[in-house]
This record gives C-alpha cells, sequence and structure tokens, in this order.
C-alpha cells in the first residue's frame, strides 16, 4: 500500500505522520502507529509491519535508540500520552497495568529516580 491509498483508506492526512529518524520509522501521531521506512524511501504500510506504541511490546533496543535524539523520544511520548486520554475519553476507563508501568518509569526517568 502506498501513501496516498493508506490515507484514503484510514481517513488521515499528511500531517497525522511524522518520521522518526532515530529509529527509521513513520509514527502516526493519532494513533500510535509505527511503520518502517524503507530504502528506497518508502513506508511499509502492511499490517505484518505496523506495531503501536501504547498497545504493542517494542523491544528496549527501541526505546534506547529512540533516545538518542530527544525531539523523536518527545514526539513518541506525546503521541503516546495522547491516544491513552483518548482511549479514556472513547469509554476505556483505565490503563494496562503494562501501560501504568511504561508511564511510571517514563515519570521516573524524567526525575533522575
Amino acid at each position: 500500500m502506498n501513501l496516498e491509498t493508506y490515507l484514503e483508506t484510514n481517513n488521515f492526512e499528511k500531517k497525522d505522520l511524522t518520521i522518526l529518524f532515530s529509529v527509521g520509522c513513520v509514527l502516526n501521531v493519532k494513533n500510535g502507529d509505527t511503520y518502517p521506512l524503507m530504502n528506497d524511501d518508502t513506508i511499509d504500510f502492511s499490517d505484518d509491519e505496523r506495531m503501536n506504541i501504547v498497545t504493542d511490546d517494542l523491544d528496549e533496543y527501541w526505546w534506547e535508540t529512540l533516545g538518542t535524539w530527544n525531539g523523536d523520544k518527545q514526539i513518541v511520548e506525546d503521541t503516546h500520552l495522547r491516544v491513552l486520554q483518548n482511549n479514556i475519553k472513547e469509554g476505556r476507563k483505565t490503563i494496562t497495568d503494562e501501560e501504568a508501568e511504561w508511564l511510571e518509569s517514563k515519570a521516573e526517568m524524567a526525575m533522575g529516580i
């Protein structure tokens, strides 16, 4: 699937996607989905390549690499919080234990604990 088809099919706009150069992927800032950037400068929008920063378990290397570029890290953290807030607004009253632990670890890191 190419970019235009992805945007039309899923009702997104180009402004909803941002490139995370540190980890070589594109982040949909509306829903938290990530898709890999390919060597030919295209994006692989296939479902089997999609990972979500809220619901999927991204490996430690991904998070460490992301942390080397503060701009990318901030975008991902902002998106993560926004997606969680939207899930709560849409009727999901609680977050999972895994999500709570992730948020707690990010707060501890920010405070230097």
